[in-house]
């Protein structure tokens, strides 16, 4: 039976809290970063299957940015963080100043290094709120950019997992920064026992 046949309601609200005490870290970091207004809601948390990850977004096949960051210590997991190609012009847009980016193919360095320091706050505040409620050690990684489409994005980070386990952690993301609003997805791909080992952690298991 996999690990995710046995997550109930309490299990997913348990992550919901880590994602709302994690947002609001990374809005109160980001609005340092870039002198603005930033608010970061998590509407949802839930479990998906790998094969609907594509689906999610309004076209599957545009390119989008994607920031992972892998995770060392006590539980071993992979954090995803995804926007589309809108948002993440737009992100930029506000990151960067008010320069317009037409393709995100044609980034240059301090795009992609502002597209890492996002990822490096947001993934990087829920993975701190996951191990100061569970108390395991949790060492982040630095991040890495990808522009390519979601499908090898997700296949790249998942493959790993693909031979035992066919779903993944999905974690709504909505940003506003002042009056901008920008949609991110983040995925959470636990590895080996890790997801039990967190839950067990926290007497949920």
């Amino acid at each position: 039976m996999s690990i995710y046949d046995k997550l109930g309601n309490k299990h997913l609200d348990f992550l919901r809290e880590i994602g709302n005490v994690g947002a609001g870290n990374a809005a109160t970091a980001l609005s340092m970063m870039v002198d603005k207004k930033v608010e970061i809601n998590v509407p949802s948390v839930k479990t998906i299957p790998i094969s609907k990850v594509p689906f999610m977004l309004p076209d599957p096949e545009e390119l989008v940015a994607g920031i992972k960051m892998d995770v060392k210590g006590d539980a071993e997991l992979e954090t995803l963080l995804i926007f589309d190609a809108s948002g993440a012009k737009s992100l930029l847009k506000v990151l960067l100043m008010g320069a317009e980016i037409k393709d995100l193919t044609q980034i240059d360095e301090m795009a992609t290094s502002a597209l890492k320091e996002v990822g490096n706050i947001i993934c990087g505040s829920y993975i701190t709120a996951l191990a100061n409620f569970t108390g395991l050690y949790l060492d982040p990684l630095p991040p890495e950019v990808s522009i390519d489409m979601i499908s090898a994005i997700i296949a790249e980070v998942s493959l790993e997992i693909a031979y035992t386990e066919d779903r993944i952690i999905f974690i709504e993301t909505i940003l506003n920064i002042q009056d901008i609003k920008i949609t991110g997805y983040i995925f959470m791909i636990p590895k080996g026992e890790s997801l039990e080992k967190i839950f067990k952690s926290m007497g949920l298991m």
